[in-house]
């Protein structure tokens, strides 16, 4: 468990390392629920069409959840897995997979998956929905392989300018 000194430690150098990448701060106004509406939409569609029952999860620019969809015949412990991925790529400004590459002993962020209570989730399902280079909110797709989670969060923002 990492004490309080560490975790701010780790918070300021996700904020550097975003900060050289260009990566704008938060928004106050995050995703509509029509937005989020049409995100879970185009993943459960994808999900049908690879066969893959999930839970989807939008959250807002600071990661609370805007909606929550659980498609007949997921996996129970997607019902926890998906908001953590969406609140994790919210308040990390980064996709799940990239936080979990990132959190690999000897990396930049090895340990940060036990900060934040245990909420965060470093490996793949979790995107950040970006307007203009600054995030707007995220999205969370978990009950599939993590190639699965990650192919279909991809397909959810089909249609949102991601840049």
């Amino acid at each position: 468990m990492m004490n309080r000194g560490e975790t701010q430690l780790i918070e300021r150098l996700v904020t550097a390392a975003l900060e050289r990448r260009g990566v704008a701060p938060a928004p106050a106004a995050g995703l509509s629920l029509a937005e989020a509406e049409a995100i879970a939409a185009r993943a459960q569609a994808a999900s049908v069409a690879m066969g893959v029952p999930v839970v989807i999860s939008v959250a807002d620019a600071t990661g609370d959840q805007i909606l929550f969809h659980r498609m007949e015949g997921s996996l129970p412990a997607s019902a926890a897995l998906a908001p953590g991925k969406a609140w994790t790529a919210a308040a990390f400004r980064m996709g799940t997979d990239e936080l979990g590459r990132l959190a690999q002993p000897g990396g930049m962020l090895f340990g940060v998956e036990s900060t934040h209570d245990g909420r965060v989730v470093a490996f793949g399902g979790g995107l950040p929905v970006r307007r203009g280079g600054t995030v707007v909110g995220a999205v969370g797709i978990s009950g599939g392989t993590v190639d699965e989670d990650m192919a279909i969060a991809r397909q959810a923002l089909n249609g949102i300018s991601n840049e």
